[in-house]
């Protein structure tokens, strides 16, 4: 079978629900592989021949809170390793979880279930299937399948597909009295039931945080530029919106933005976009309206428009890469960036930032403004 068409399913639960048990107890297990931090942290990963279904096995939830957080980041960490590929297992990421609730202990603690959100954050909509493990008691099913019902609605973002007891091997009342197995067959085949959902909504959240690690590096170099736009802009003999001075780095930052994307790009389209007139008219009007003056006007007003140059070249990258915009298109792409420069909302911030506080704003450098405009920004 097809690795693309084998279920990953992520099987969580608090230590001792008998989560080794139920994956153990589904025949042709062959092949383990180990994903993470030591053996007692790391997380396994057994496919089975009699299924096509693939379990990543985790540390338990215990009850210690830094052995919860551990359980977390694990997850966390196998997440991150799906999108930065940097393992043998790429590709795999999540698309379905297994959440083993005991039978026998008759309650479920909607904290549980809190944990388990927190551990799958990044993999949202999945399906989640609550298992009933150890459901010995034919009589405590009804109770138990309610009382987890009841749990799970408080939860109004989880997409619970079905709640199922299990009794993963033959459990011994006394010598005459045994349980056999039941559920798995009901388990495995209501998972792959919604295997085509499943894997849509794998690939999407897979899509997402690779495009959000993409953005994180991206407003990295943004602030990076923005501070050095300050410097630059600064020691200019002349006024920054008539100088050209800033346009190495703003080549090289609309360069660098590109690559994190994988956009491909002519030189034609960079310069267009760097010599915009938009850029300088920006500039102007924003000089037009702060109450500083010379060097530091140059200098703050450079980081500024750097800032709204990076962050336009992101919002146009992720276009690109959506395919709303068409990087062969020159036009298209530079009245895409020259309107979000216009409209970029940290102008205006930096700008009612700078006009709120500019009595204590007379002695501090260019690239101090700056940093804490940006301070100001990330806290609102």
């Amino acid at each position: 079978m097809s690795e693309s068409k084998k279920m990953n399913v992520l099987v969580l639960g608090i230590s001792g629900a008998g989560k080794s048990t139920l994956i153990k107890s589904i025949s042709g297990i062959s092949v383990t592989t180990g994903v993470g931090e030591g053996n007692t942290q790391k997380i396994n990963v057994y496919e089975s021949d009699n299924w096509p279904i693939r379990f990543i096995d985790t540390k338990g939830f215990e009850y210690s809170i830094l052995a919860q957080l551990e359980t977390i980041k694990q997850v966390k960490k196998y997440t991150k390793q799906q999108v930065t590929k940097d393992n043998n297992l790429t590709d795999l990421g999540i698309d379905a979880v297994w959440y083993c609730i005991e039978g026998t202990s008759r309650r479920t603690f909607s904290h549980n279930i809190d944990l388990m959100a927190k551990a799958i954050k990044g993999w949202k909509n999945i399906p989640i299937f609550a298992v009933i493990t150890k459901s010995y008691s034919e009589k405590d099913i009804p109770e138990n399948i309610e009382s987890i019902k009841t749990t799970f609605a408080k939860h109004k973002n989880i997409n619970l597909k079905a709640i199922i007891p299990v009794v993963a091997q033959e459990y011994s009342i006394n010598d005459e009295v045994k349980v056999p197995p039941m559920g798995i067959e009901e388990l495995c085949l209501q998972t792959l039931d919604c295997l085509d959902e499943a894997k849509k909504i794998n690939k999407e959240n897979l899509n997402n945080m690779a495009l959000n690690q993409k953005r994180f590096l991206a407003h990295g170099l943004v602030v990076a530029a923005t501070t050095s736009a300050a410097t630059v802009g600064a020691v200019s003999i002349i006024p920054f919106s008539d100088s050209a001075i800033l346009v190495p780095l703003e080549v090289g930052l609309t360069k660098s933005i590109f690559k994190i994307y994988k956009v491909k790009t002519s030189n034609e389209l960079i310069d267009s976009i760097v010599g915009a007139t938009t850029i300088t008219f920006v500039a102007k009007e924003i000089l037009k309206v702060i109450p500083l003056a010379g060097n530091v006007a140059n200098g703050v007003v450079a980081g500024v428009v750097v800032c709204a140059l990076g962050e336009s070249i992101i919002a146009a990258s992720e276009a690109i890469q959506k395919e709303i915009l068409n990087p062969d298109k020159i036009n298209e792409v530079l009245d895409f960036v020259s309107e979000k420069i216009k409209t970029n909302k940290f102008l205006s911030k930096a700008t009612n930032y700078i006009k709120e506080n500019a009595d204590n704003l007379k002695d501090k450098s260019p690239k101090e403004i700056l940093t804490n405009i940006l301070s100001s920004i990330k806290e609102n």
